[in-house]
Order: C-alpha cells, then sequence, then structure tokens
C-alpha cells in the first residue's frame, strides 16, 4: 500500500506524539527528527488540530500534543 505524503507525514507526527507522552512538541523539532520542511509539516499539524488528533498549545513555549489518549485514536 502506497501512502501520499501528506498521509505519510500525519502518521510520523501522530507516532512522535504518543511516543513523547504527553509532552508538548514543536514543529521544529519534529521537522529535524524526521528531515521534513517545516512549512509542510505547519500543514500536517494545522490539519490534524482541525480534526480533532492533535490539540494545540499557543505561545513561546507552545506545542503540539495529542488531544486524545493514543489507544482512543482509530
Amino acid at each position: 500500500m502506497r501512502l501520499t505524503d501528506f498521509s505519510d507525514y500525519s502518521l510520523r507526527v501522530l507516532l512522535y506524539a504518543a511516543a513523547r507522552d504527553g509532552q508538548l512538541i514543536t514543529i521544529e523539532e519534529t521537522s529535524k527528527v524526521y528531515g521534513i520542511s517545516r512549512a509542510h509539516l505547519m500543514k500536517v499539524a494545522n490539519q490534524l488540530t482541525r480534526a480533532g488528533f492533535l490539540r494545540a498549545v499557543r505561545g513561546r513555549s507552545g506545542g503540539l500534543t495529542l488531544a486524545k489518549a493514543p489507544a482512543q485514536i482509530r
């Protein structure tokens, strides 16, 4: 099965957020870990936030975290 780049990046962000166990992750950090452009990850994170998979925390010490427990995401 082939995934689009967008789907691949979405899964990577969700897996990375789940692995961080409730800690906030940043777009910058995630882009460095996976070697994905920051601009593209911003689009992915925006869609995941709108869909209710991620929760965004604004501000200087903000970031992203899963909106639900990993076991509840289907």
